[in-house]
C-alpha cells in the first residue's frame, strides 16, 4: 500500500492535455457546423474554431493548476492510497470427479 499527498501540479503537462482534448472536441463541433451548412464559421472556421477551443481549454486548465497549487498546500493536498494488486490470481481448484451413480 502507498499513501501519497498531491500538494502540487505542473503547469505544461495540464495545459498540453487540455489544449489538446479541446482542441479534438473543438474541432469534431467545427466539422458538425460546416455539416450543417452554416455559414457564421467561413473558409478556416472550422479549423479556427477547434484551435480557440483547445486554446481556451488550456488556458482554463492553466487558471485552474494555479489556484489548486495555492490552495493545496493550505488544504493538505489530494490524500491518494494506492494498493499493490497480486500479480497473479490464484490457481482454480481442479473439479471435482463425478459421483459414481452404482449402490
Amino acid at each position: 500500500m502507498y499513501n501519497y499527498t498531491i500538494t502540487r501540479l505542473a503547469y505544461l503537462p495540464v495545459f498540453a492535455i487540455l489544449f489538446a482534448g479541446g482542441a479534438c472536441v473543438g474541432g469534431l463541433g467545427g466539422v458538425m457546423i460546416g455539416i450543417m451548412g452554416k455559414e457564421i464559421t467561413g473558409v478556416l472556421g472550422g479549423a479556427f474554431f477547434g484551435f480557440m477551443f483547445g486554446l481556451l481549454s488550456g488556458v482554463a486548465g492553466l487558471l485552474y493548476t494555479f489556484v489548486f497549487n495555492i490552495l493545496a498546500p493550505l488544504t493538505g493536498g489530494l490524500k491518494v492510497r494506492l494498493d499493490q494488486a497480486d500479480p497473479l490470481p490464484a490457481a482454480p481448484a481442479p473439479p471435482e470427479p463425478p459421483a459414481s451413480t452404482t449402490p
